[in-house]
């Protein structure tokens, strides 16, 4: 599926009223930004925010380091990074119809999103780490190692105005922080996007969304197994007085 056909058919759920809040998200520079705003232009802007969540990113993370490195400085692939619980609470404000002034940052100024337009766009890495219940459908964009870097190096380079030595120094650390714990929110997404090598390979993840479920049906039924094992075991209330009473009679008999 090529990314105009992806978009179509997210235009036509949007539309059609399947799909009223969309998630998008994935690492730093995955082309999650750049869809969004392809997507957003496709549709109608009478009827559809874009919340963008980069400035929930907390601008104090320095003051953390990861616990299995500590030698590193935080990224925003750690959840401890983001202002979950003041997102959430402006997703659900947009959702019941409320008005949103967004927070200003330095390459964007502040806007205000109107809760009379149904359709709902949340972007950014913060998505990731929200409850997956908040959104009727999910994108997860990721690239290899050395699209990341060229995208990044090309952006923040020109629209963030960062140091170029500063991204080179820092991209390694990035990476392996996404492998070690954002990568795994891949898996809970419904639609999975590959964009290395600035291809666009869409992968849907309906397989690994069922594995999962089937792995926590099975935990449910071990404990349900298990728990069934332990009533047997137990020992009855009734039977543990009996007990009692002989123990006590038994020990009147002793001399």
């Amino acid at each position: 599926m090529k990314k105009n056909d992806l978009i179509d058919q997210l235009v036509s759920e949007i539309e059609t009223g399947k799909v009223r809040t969309l998630g998008i998200y994935g690492h730093g520079a995955s082309g999650k930004s750049t869809f969004a705003q392809e997507l957003y232009q496709a549709l109608d802007s009478t009827t559809v925010n874009l919340l963008e969540t980069d400035p929930y990113i907390t601008s104090g993370r320095n003051m953390v380091v990861p616990k299995d490195a500590p030698n590193q400085k935080l990224t925003a692939c750690l959840p401890v990074a983001h202002e979950l619980a003041s997102l959430q609470r402006d997703i659900l404000a947009l959702q019941a119809g409320m008005d949103l002034l967004t927070i200003e940052e330095p390459w964007k100024a502040s806007e205000v999103l109107y809760g009379a337009k149904p359709i709902l766009i949340v972007e950014g890495m913060s998505v990731g780490f929200l409850p997956k219940e908040l959104f009727d459908k999910t994108i997860c964009f990721y690239t290899d190692e050395e699209t990341e870097l060229k995208r990044r190096l090309a952006r923040d380079t020109t629209v963030r105005n960062s140091d170029a030595s500063f991204i080179l120094a820092s991209h390694q650390m990035r990476r392996e922080q996404y492998l070690r714990y954002y990568k795994e929110t891949e898996s809970m997404v419904d639609i999975l996007v590959d964009q290395s090598e600035d291809k666009f390979d869409v992968k849907r993840t309906q397989f690994i969304l069922y594995r999962r479920k089937f792995l926590v049906l099975k935990r449910k039924n071990r404990k349900t197994v298990s728990s069934q094992k332990n009533e047997k075991t137990a020992t009855n209330p009734l039977q543990s007085q009996r007990l009692c009473v002989i123990l006590l009679w038994c020990c009147k008999l002793q001399p």
